[in-house]
């Protein structure tokens, strides 16, 4: 962070105003202003100039002061559900820490603290009560299906920042979902991949939420576990697969039934099949057969061909980014990408490199998506385009 108490006396002391800072450095004055509130840092080149302006050292304008209360807390796992290593986590709380600089762009007013959980747990019980709850919120019975819709009004209705992302079909790493907590805001950002599988969908978002509902005290593996336990009572809670436990073990083609209820609740067979195992052997039944590892090679091999979630809720799968950013805005309500267009304007020019950490997007990528920020009429500074999500 830069140390904006020195920053403030040298100003001072050699009798410049934030709007002579602002030419010296080549940004606008709210840049400047958005410098001295914390709000932002300056980009690399922004900071030499900085520190060329106050006749200061760049070791000097910087704090060595760190908060780690204040530190982003992330929670995301990488393929098959291995807990990231230290460089990933080290690259998801910088994701965070450039999020964080987009926060006051995003147009969010509220004055109310989100509903956290005040003391999450692992307990079965505990964790079905609070999914009923969640449903009852919804408007739901415990036998409906959780639409896409259900959920993404469930984050906006929490507080939460919608952060869709381009990382591909086949990305390494957090290549479904990911989501971000800053203490000092309070405020949740739940990053989610457009390439991801469409029937995996509700399983991811209803995963983020609860990490939305417990990150600020609930980490790592408990934290995971919680969320994956939350999905599958939301999704799929027990009278569902008490009845799909019934109808599967009764048919001559289990695997057929599962499939079709799978398809009624909008999830993955593979949350059928687990939570009717799960009950099977709570009554101490015999669970049908289906979790095989004929099953799992043949669920794998025809996982390509399902529709990703581009192409499920857009109608088209190989989207231009610009097409992309769009239809993310309409069917999502992000303000991500004005936040981001307009940090751009603050600055001065185009960043890709910060879009690149911010998103976790390859550099190629980043490019292109600050090119169509920077160009376009539709993302200006103040943005009239997106003025029905602010």
């Amino acid at each position: 962070m830069l140390d904006t108490k020195l920053i403030r006396s040298t100003l001072k002391k050699l009798g410049l105003s934030q709007a002579n800072l602002a030419t010296k450095c080549g940004v606008s004055k709210e840049a400047v202003s958005n410098w001295l509130s914390g709000e932002s840092i300056p980009r690399a080149r922004k900071a030499l100039a900085l520190a060329d302006a106050l006749k200061l050292s760049l070791d000097e304008i910087f704090s060595i002061e760190n908060d780690a209360s204040k530190e982003p807390v992330i929670a995301y796992r990488t393929r098959n559900n291995r807990a990231p290593s230290l460089a990933a986590q080290t690259a998801g709380e910088e994701i965070g820490r450039h999020l964080k600089q987009l926060l006051p762009l995003t147009g969010s007013n509220s004055v109310f603290s989100p509903r956290h959980l005040v003391n999450p747990r692992l307990d079965d019980d505990y964790i079905a009560k609070i999914a009923s709850a969640t449903r009852e919120q919804l408007g739901l019975t415990d036998i409906e299906p959780v639409t896409h819709n259900h959920l993404i009004n469930l984050f906006h209705e929490f507080g939460a920042f919608l952060v869709p992302v381009f990382w591909g079909e086949d990305k390494d790493g957090h290549e479904n979902a990911m989501s971000v907590y800053l203490p000092d805001s309070k405020s949740s950002w739940v990053l989610f991949n457009l390439g991801c599988r469409l029937d995996d969908f509700n399983y991811w978002l209803s995963h983020e939420f609860a990490h939305c509902l417990t990150l600020h005290t609930l980490q790592g593996d408990e934290g995971e576990k919680f969320s994956e336990k939350f999905a599958q009572a939301l999704l799929f809670p027990e009278k569902i697969a008490e009845e799909a436990l019934i109808a599967v073990s009764n048919s001559k083609a289990p695997l057929k039934v599962a499939r079709s209820i799978a398809g009624a609740h909008n999830v993955s067979v593979v949350t059928v099949i687990k939570a009717i195992n799960r009950i099977a052997k709570l009554r101490g039944e015999v669970a049908p057969k289906l979790e095989t590892p004929a099953f799992y090679a043949k669920w794998k091999s025809e996982k390509s061909s399902k529709p990703t979630v581009a192409k499920g809720l857009f109608g088209i799968d190989n989207l231009n980014l610009e097409d992309a950013i769009r239809n993310s805005e309409k069917h999502f309500h992000t303000p991500i990408f004005h936040a981001i267009a307009k940090w751009q304007k603050i600055q001065g020019g185009r960043s890709p490199a910060f879009i690149s950490s911010a998103l976790n997007l390859d550099l190629n990528t980043a490019i292109e998506m600050s090119h169509i920020l920077w160009m376009s009429e539709d993302w200006p500074s103040g943005g009239d385009s997106l003025k029905s999500l602010t």
